[in-house]
């Protein structure tokens, strides 16, 4: 997988792009969901989003839950990891209406999508597709409809609960972003697409991966206890949920993955 930063002005919205291709990939491949949203071009066949359909592109909305990809022919993928307060500014509808759901790119509300598909397919190179993506997505973004002073709260909303990933509460959330639980809950469904609450819950499962990866010789009770889990009960039962997979499972399956973006196991 190869990635390469977006136009500056892009990336407080844009996380990066990135490029893979396998000739003979295996036939699944699970994503785990990340709190970002993505898009995602198949450039050589369609693909199986199991449970959900066959996709030549497409937007992951948010999700807790893992989702595997069935290819049985080679892939060619090149994307966009948005933010987490970043694809509101290019999709002209509150986030909450993808939760849980994978979308056609042809299905996006606002114009511009089937002809952004059309060139990425198109293009000659990797590098010719991360091009048009700074052109489509330059354009765009002075015709946002997010509001900024509720991104700018959310800014503080998420730094907090960066700040205290095992411990963070919702009301505590919703202070450091000077906004009530009730607005709390509604700004997030706009423009992260999901409830603040499950927000938190994978910021600590991703926490909590990376502390297991690199704290190998301390017990799971501990790093569950570390991260905000009650015992080793509610690690497990939270991880198969999200990933598929116990703490222990997930360490062996991953031992030689080098994904950065969060989303691969």
């Amino acid at each position: 997988m190869t990635s390469r930063k977006p136009d500056i002005r892009l990336r407080p919205f844009i996380k990066t792009y990135f490029a893979g291709k396998d000739e003979k990939p295996p036939e699944v491949q699970r994503t785990v969901p990340n709190g970002e949203m993505g898009l995602f071009f198949y450039r050589t066949a369609l693909v199986c989003y199991d449970g959900r359909g066959t996709y030549r592109s497409c937007l992951s909305g948010q999700s807790v839950r893992y989702q595997d990809i069935i290819s049985h022919e080679g892939i060619d993928v090149v994307g966009v990891q948005f933010t987490s307060l970043g694809a509101r500014m290019f999709l002209h509808a509150p986030l909450y209406c993808f939760y849980d759901d994978v979308i056609a790119l042809q299905e996006l509300p606002g114009e511009g999508w089937q002809e952004l598909e059309e060139r990425v397919m198109t293009a000659a190179t990797h590098e010719e597709c991360w091009q048009v993506f700074d052109t489509f997505f330059l354009k765009e973004l002075p015709h946002s409809t997010a509001e900024t002073e509720n991104i700018r709260r959310l800014q503080r909303a998420i730094a907090y609960g960066q700040r205290h990933v095992a411990d963070a509460r919702i009301d505590d959330v919703a202070l450091s972003a000077c906004l009530s639980t009730r607005q709390l809950n509604r700004v997030f469904a706009d423009i992260i697409g999901m409830p603040p609450k499950e927000y938190l819950r994978l910021q600590r499962f991703h926490h909590t991966v990376r502390s297991l990866k690199v704290n190998r010789e301390d017990t799971l009770t501990s790093i569950a206890w570390n991260n905000g889990y009650c015992d080793t009960s509610h690690i497990t039962v939270d991880f198969r949920k999200i990933c598929g997979y116990t703490p222990h499972e997930l360490l062996e399956v991953s031992r030689n993955d080098s994904d950065t973006y969060g989303w691969r196991i």
